[in-house]
């Protein structure tokens, strides 16, 4: 953070330090690049941490709508949406349980109990007619506290919403529930793939992000016997937790988190952290091992998917028919002898 220089500074010190430390600290900060890299000698790859409850081949389902299936192989391009975005489905997305916000609230409480009394003391000695610049500076400082008091509140969600996400299902076999939330009308695609695919997918291509994929972990957000230790996961909190009524989704995701900026007085502007969405480069040939046909269609579909991947140099021998309603034939052929 930078230098306090006089009273207005120190305010604004006060305010960055006091409302962001909690906050910022956990935020993933990008590596200072080497001298090659400055000089745009080569570009630096994406970057991910792949969560140590993941093996190479945990098995990672995406269900998608057709004309984002489409979108993905033409512009391979993985999209990222921020967790506000998600608010309608969820309200909770980016929040904590309370257990955290309420220890967070007693940190911010403890930085900031000294601080009347040292407005007071200040009031005092600006009194004299004669520092009206001291004055100026010390109501800046005064309104900068009373400011820092209720800029939780806003910046708060505001940070935790703007990180961005891509979401994935874990599970060794097709999901029915998932495919009749996320396959509109049925027109859908499962795509397959492996945490170590993802990763290599990312890494192969160049951005300026850091990724972390993790699984989600589920906990009730009002658990009087939360502690909170049992809010980290792998080193983070949100966008890591989810309430229990979403178990089902058995979500990994992967998580890009606003980079530092190089002034960090931005971080002071609202805007720096408004909801913004993040196309990911990523290499679609290592990610997608299979593609599974929505067991809700019937031809043509089936037969468009299989041009589409031809189209975009996927090939067919990668497309799976789903076998969710299907194969019970097989069991009673079983009883022939």
């Amino acid at each position: 953070m930078h230098d306090a220089r006089g009273a207005c500074s120190q305010a604004d010190a006060l305010f960055s330090l006091a409302s962001f430390a909690s906050l910022l600290k956990r935020q993933p900060r990008l590596a200072s690049l080497d001298e090659d890299a400055k000089s745009g000698d080569f570009k630096l790859m994406s970057r991910v941490c792949l969560s140590d409850a993941l093996t190479g081949n945990t098995a990672l389902w995406r269900y998608m709508a057709l004309d984002k299936f489409i979108d993905l192989l033409s512009t391979s391009h993985l999209f990222f949406s921020p967790l506000a975005s998600y608010a309608k489905t969820d309200p909770f997305e980016g929040f904590l349980p309370a257990v955290c916000l309420k220890a967070d609230a007693e940190i911010s409480k403890g930085l900031s109990a000294e601080t009347p009394a040292i407005i007071e003391i200040l009031r005092k000695l600006c009194a004299d007619p004669t520092q009206a610049a001291a004055r100026s500076a010390f109501e800046k400082f005064a309104a900068a506290f009373e400011d820092f008091k209720t800029g939780r509140k806003r910046f708060f969600p505001a940070i935790m919403q703007s990180i961005a996400v891509s979401c994935w299902h874990q599970n060794s076999c097709e999901s029915e529930a998932m495919w009749r939330l996320y396959a509109e009308n049925g027109k859908a695609v499962a795509i397959e793939t492996t945490a170590d695919a993802l990763r290599s997918a990312i890494e192969s291509r160049a951005s300026e992000h850091r990724i972390h994929i993790h699984p989600v972990k589920y906990v009730d957000f009002f658990d009087d016997m939360l502690l909170p230790q049992d809010c980290v996961v792998g080193g983070h909190r949100a966008p890591l937790l989810k309430r229990r009524s979403y178990e089902h989704e058995h979500e990994v995701r992967a998580f890009i988190c606003r980079p530092t900026p190089e002034n960090p007085r931005e971080m002071l502007n609202l805007d720096y952290w408004r909801p913004t969405a993040v196309k990911l480069p990523v290499d679609v040939a290592l990610l997608v091992k299979r593609v599974y046909v929505s067991p809700y269609q019937s031809e043509p579909f089936e037969s468009s998917v299989r041009t589409i991947c031809e189209v975009f140099g996927l090939g067919t021998e990668i497309i799976e028919t789903s076998r969710l309603l299907s194969g019970q034939e097989d069991l009673v052929n079983m009883l022939a002898f």
